[in-house]
């Protein structure tokens, strides 16, 4: 494990790391100098919506203060990455856990001959473009740079843009009047204004750095109609750094522009500085589907053959993590949660069963007398069976990156994962093997005569 100053140092290193969507430094090189791009929780993900898991408690996104019509300019960049729009903290967004404030929106996109540069995909089936509206949990942290790389630091608000196709450019003069009024209709229809906001300005941000001033608008309108129906899951930055803080909400309905408009997008601006040559066309800027591994999809609609998310699904869980915290392991065999060779491992740490006619206590509290020295789950689980089925997707990649970036991301694999995996998986957000939840209540007693039996709060936070 590297020391708190070689950490330091490589994370220094890393900020300071070139990256691009370029077959010389694209999302493939990324770990070398990003660990977190090899975890197990990356984004974006393919939406699968054959198993997709329908939960009628999500409730509607609710936005507040989007109209910023009239207030102070926004500043609009390039990043050599996309194209980036300054957001005021008043800006935000409820409907989540807690309040999160807006930072900032971009846009990812494919090129002028391939339009097919969304992230998120669904059935495979890929838009032309998406746009991300980043949000900061302001009820956690007091500013987003504090908020980035934490568990629950961000929520993302994504948006499919598709072009829109319409009937063509030339009228035919046996057209019926009416019918040239359809084409005209079509065409003058495709224009989107609330994109043309931004669009119109890129010719000012040709280049990398650059910045520009446009009127503040309101950003609802580059969002669809309906706010009620959308895909949600645990996932992380789609660019480096990759930190696994992300909560998704990604809009079912897409939004439309036309092909002047997607074509403006995809041919204006460039990745390096102005007066580098050559210079690298800022196109085809998207990070392709990642596995979504012990991840479940959330809908707020029912969609193909989804399921209910079950009422009990939580406190079900619970119960199973408290029962394999008291040691209670022939409980949970009985439930088909353990192998009968996990099982068997535990039970040889497992104090006995009261007798019944004994007084009655908490369940899995043995007799003083019969008490034998208190184990852990970390002496009866093997480590390596929660880093493997977390970082098997990626194993290749952490292979083959340095042996420095290997160990930091396994080691950060341990600090971070964990905590996060396992508050999904009480939530019902995310399946796990039972070894695997073992190993992350791994150092806590398997048993304790505290009234309040081991208490989840600390791995919930």
């Amino acid at each position: 494990m590297l020391s708190p100053v070689a950490f330091l140092l490589h994370l220094a290193v890393a900020y300071g790391a070139k990256w691009g969507y370029t077959s010389s430094d694209g999302e493939r090189h990324w770990p070398r100098n990003f660990p977190y791009c090899a975890g197990p929780l990356q984004s974006p993900v393919d939406f699968k919506t054959a198993q997709v898991l329908f939960d009628a408690s999500l409730p509607p996104i609710v936005l507040e203060n989007y109209d910023l019509t009239g207030q102070n300019p926004l500043k609009v960049k390039n990043n050599g990455h996309t194209v980036q729009v300054g957001l005021p903290w008043t800006m935000g967004v409820s409907g989540l856990p807690g309040r999160y404030a807006a930072a900032q929106l971009h846009l990812h996109w494919g090129s002028k001959s391939n339009p097919g540069g969304s992230e998120h995909t669904v059935d495979g089936k890929r838009y032309a473009a998406e746009l991300h509206i980043v949000h900061y949990n302001s009820a956690k942290y007091p500013k987003f740079s504090k908020a980035f790389d934490k568990s629950d630091g961000l929520a993302v608000l994504a948006v499919f843009i598709e072009v829109s196709v319409f009937l063509g450019r030339s009228f035919s003069l046996h057209l019926h009047p009416l019918a040239i009024i359809v084409q005209l209709y079509f065409q003058v229809g495709a224009h989107n204004p609330a994109f043309e906001k931004i669009l119109s300005h890129l010719s000012q941000v040709k280049y990398k750095s650059q910045s520009w001033s446009i009127p503040a608008f309101d950003i609802r309108e580059l969002m669809p109609e309906r706010l009620d129906e959308y895909f949600r899951y645990d996932g992380s930055l789609t660019t480096p750094p990759c930190y696994q803080s992300v909560l998704w909400t990604v809009f079912r309905n897409p939004v439309a522009v036309s092909r002047a408009q997607y074509d403006t997008l995809t041919t204006t601006m460039f990745a390096g500085r102005a007066g580098r040559r050559p210079q690298v066309p800022l196109v085809n800027v998207f990070r392709k589907p990642l596995a979504l591994d012990n991840r479940v999809v959330l809908t707020s609609f029912k969609q193909g053959v989804s399921r209910h998310k079950a009422v009990t699904c939580t406190l079900q869980r619970k119960a199973t993590v408290r029962q394999l915290l008291a040691g209670e392991a022939e409980e949970v065999l009985e439930n088909g949660l353990l192998s009968p060779s996990v099982s068997q491992a535990l039970r040889r740490h497992t104090a006995p069963t009261p007798s019944k006619s004994h007084a009655p206590k908490l369940a899995g509290t043995p007799d003083k007398a019969s008490q034998p020295p208190p184990a852990t789950l970390k002496e009866v689980a093997e480590p390596t069976l929660d880093l493997a089925a977390l970082l098997r997707q990626k194993s290749l990649e952490i292979q083959q990156s340095t042996t420095e970036s290997k160990s930091l991301a396994l080691s950060l694999a341990r600090a971070v994962v964990p905590k996060l995996n396992l508050r999904s998986f009480l939530s019902c957000k995310s399946d796990m093997a039972v070894a695997t939840v073992q190993y992350l209540l791994s150092g806590r007693p398997l048993w304790s005569e505290d009234e309040d039996l081991f208490p989840l709060d600390s791995y919930l936070g």
